[in-house]
């Protein structure tokens, strides 16, 4: 596990999730790069790293932070977007903007609307 000190500067990040093993941990994930990098403090990350914006994953999963600088496109389908980054990976999340055709078909804690996919794919 690394410090903040020894980010690495020459990739943009794509997304911080928490690390599931350690929830104070968090697992950066770079442009261009297949594997996360661990860090000992989420909290620490998400505030030095900002502007980040905060999505939900349909499978009620905690979310996730995303680097608006490097999604490349948005693909919405149903109650998900798939936000395209510019390295051609892909993070699948939940969309509540149409969500009144399909309310109440799904039981979820957090919201009356979801759609079980796949949440994550790297390229």
């Amino acid at each position: 596990m690394q410090t903040l000190t020894s980010l690495p500067v020459a990739r943009p990040l794509r997304f911080v999730l928490r690390d599931a093993g350690n929830p104070t941990a968090a697992l950066l994930y770079w442009l261009g790069a297949a594997k996360p990098s661990t860090y000992v403090s989420f909290a620490e990350v998400t505030r030095r790293l900002a502007p980040l914006m905060q999505v939900v994953f349909s499978d009620e999963r905690p979310g996730a932070f995303v680097n608006r600088d490097v999604v490349r496109c948005a693909h919405q389908s149903g109650a998900a977007t798939r936000l395209i980054f510019l390295d051609g990976s892909w993070l699948e999340v939940w969309d509540d903007s149409r969500c009144s055709d399909i309310c109440n078909l799904y039981s979820c804690r957090r919201q009356s609307c979801c759609s079980p996919k796949p949440v994550l794919s790297l390229i």
